[in-house]
This record gives structure tokens, C-alpha cells and sequence, in this order.
């Protein structure tokens, strides 16, 4: 099954100008994070606001759709949890939805799925929904004075494209929408590794940082639309979400765990080369690559070997789970940065 959500795809220095234009008169509805309206405010239309903040849960879901009940259009303005969120709200209203990103962090803003979470942040769920996004505006301004740091480990995120579409599918498929999605998220990860990135490169915003912005987003997003579950995740956000319930975690961003996660999967399957192409990207851009750096115990970090091996997208791939085949390859991961140093 092919799966895409976007109708009109909008990368340009002023975007945001065009919003008036795409509303087209409809009433409309501004779903916003905090940071993301004090980030934007001065390009927007004087519209009607909701705060979201927190996570992506149902408790929150059903009380922006209750509240979003009597306008036409929807409009998400911030990270993945806000238009995960929004997704969600246009969805069970029927209603269509306009995204304007203010981070690049992820391909939310181009899937027709959420990632749901519980009220304490852990993971719960991704559901995958008939959502119309009838435009995704990418403004130049306000994408190019976004944290940098969302932007190093969005671009870990689209790293994942490829590692776990390969750990699902192979290198290669006969099936030709599969095989598209494969030499796609392929594409992204050979553009990341090979493209140089700093906080000034990504400030002053020129082609090589476009076309980067546009492979965590509509992209890496397209990668899981073709390929849908042949494609989409495995080990790498397996791990992501065993993580969840550790404390320490939620201060590292979604794309940082995942490559963490990575690394434990490409040693479960015995990638050693693609491990250490990874690993020297993760460091190179200061990235965590241990459960020291994710603040764990030695305890939590059998704790999270068992929880790995009950993961569900982990268990999409035909390997070892026992608790003690993968905490002796998370005690691997540790000792390679000890060798490293």
C-alpha cells in the first residue's frame, strides 16, 4: 500500500506569506507549541490559537478536537508532538490541515501517522490515519533559526531510513514500490554522511542545507508512504521506545535515542562496517553513542536489555532476543567508546 498525506509541498524563503492564500477565506484554527508561536509570530496572520504542550496522547488529542470543532481548516505550527497532535484532531473532524514546521527534527510533517505517547512522555503507539495535509509550508526564516540541535538529530532520524529499511527488507526487493522506497532512504543516508553541516552552514540556510532540510522531511517521510511497513521502523526506534521509561532519556532528542539505537542494532546483526560508519557520524556531530551518555546505571542498562527484546518493532526482525545476547551487545557499544577514547 502506498501512503502519503501531503497535497501541496511549499519550500521557499517567504512560505509562511502564502498562508492567507492557501486558508482561501475558510475559518481556521492555529495549533501551536509555545516556542514555536514566539518563533514565528511575526510572519503569521492574525488567526485564533490553541496552546498544545506536553506530549501526543489521547487525553490531549480529545480535548484539541473538541475545542476544534467549529472551524473549517486546522493549521499545526511547531515540532513532531504538536502536529503528530493536529494530525490526529484533523483526522477524527474531518477537517483538512495546513503544517508549518518550526523545527527539523523529524518527517512528521509529511506522514499520515502519530506517534502517541502516555501523559509521562512514554511511548504507547503509532497510528497510521486517512490524513489530509493540504499543505506543508517550509519557510526558509524560521526553519534557518530553529535550533541546531533538533537539526543534527533529525537528520540521525533520516539516517534510520536506510539501516532499518535494510534490516526489514534487505538491500534490495523485487517488489518495485519497495525497491523505490529502499534506493530512497538509501539517497538520504549517502546525502547526509556526504553533505558538511555546522550551527553558521545551517543559520545562513544555502542550496546544501535546503536539500538536507528536504531529505529529513519529504524525503525520509516518502520512504515509509512507498514502502509502508517493508520500510518503516525496526530496532534502530526500538530501542527509541524501550528507552522511554528511563528518566534520564527525556532530555535527549527522538533522533539522538535512534541513533543510539542504531548502533545496537547494527551490532545484533553483525554490520560492523555500516556500525562504524555510523558511529564516527554520531561522534563527529556529538551525538550520544552510549548508555553512559543516556545516563543510565548499570542496572538500568540490564533493565533495558530485557525491555529491548519485548519490543514489538524489534521483534520484526529474525534475530537472538534473550536479555543476555543483547546486553552483552549494549555492554559492546559501551566498551568500543572506552577503545575509542
Amino acid at each position: 500500500m502506498i501512503c502519503q498525506a501531503v497535497l501541496q509541498y511549499i519550500h521557499e524563503e517567504h512560505a509562511v506569506d502564502r498562508l492567507s492564500e492557501v486558508v482561501r477565506g475558510r475559518k481556521a484554527v492555529l495549533i501551536h507549541g509555545e516556542q514555536a508561536l514566539k518563533s514565528s509570530r511575526q510572519y503569521l496572520p492574525e488567526l485564533p490559537k490553541l496552546l498544545f504542550s506536553g506530549h501526543c496522547t489521547d487525553q490531549q488529542v480529545a480535548e484539541l478536537t473538541e475545542r476544534c470543532a467549529s472551524y473549517d481548516i486546522i493549521i499545526a505550527l511547531g515540532g513532531g508532538s504538536v502536529i503528530d497532535t493536529a494530525k490526529q484532531v484533523a483526522f477524527k473532524l474531518n477537517r483538512p490541515l495546513i503544517v508549518i514546521p518550526t523545527l527539523v527534527s523529524n518527517c512528521a510533517p509529511w506522514t499520515p501517522l502519530s506517534v502517541m505517547y502516555d501523559e509521562r512522555g512514554q511511548y504507547l503507539r503509532f497510528d497510521t490515519i486517512p490524513v489530509v495535509i493540504e499543505a506543508l509550508l517550509l519557510d526558509h526564516r524560521i526553519l534557518a533559526a530553529s535550533p541546531y540541535d533538533y537539526f543534527v538529530a533529525g537528520l540521525v532520524d533520516t539516517l534510520a531510513k536506510w539501516y532499518e529499511a535494510r534490516a526489514l527488507s534487505g538491500a534490495t526487493s523485487d517488489n518495485p514500490v519497495v525497491e523505490t522506497a529502499l534506493r530512497m532512504a538509501e539517497h538520504c543516508k549517502q546525502l547526509i554522511l556526504q553533505t558538511p553541516i555546522s550551527p553558521k552552514q545551517f543559520q545562513e540556510y544555502p542550496v546544501s542545507i535546503q536539500h538536507l532540510v528536504e531529505t529529513v522531511i519529504p524525503l525520509a517521510g516518502s520512504v515509509g508512504g512507498f514502502g509502508d511497513e517493508a520500510t518503516r521502523g525496526a530496532i534502530g526506534h526500538g530501542v527509541h521506545n524501550a528507552l522511554s521509561p528511563f528518566p534520564s532519556t527525556h532530555r535527549i532528542l527522538h533522533g539522538s535515542k535512534v541513533g543510539y539505537g542504531l548502533l545496537i542494532q547494527e551490532l545484533l546483526l553483525d554490520e560492523t562496517a555500516s556500525y562504524t560508519e555510523l558511529r564516527q557520524y554520531l561522534i563527529e556531530n556529538k551525538q550520544p553513542t552510549t548508555s553512559t551518555a543516556l545516563g543510565l546505571t548499570e542496572a538500568e542498562r540490564a533493565d533495558l536489555a530485557q525491555r529491548i527484546g519485548q519490543e514489538p518493532l524489534c521483534q520484526l526482525i529474525a534475530t537472538d532476543w534473550s536479555e543476555a545476547t543483547v546486553l552483552s551487545a549494549l555492554i559492546k557499544n559501551d566498551r568500543e567508546a572506552v577503545l575509542i577514547s
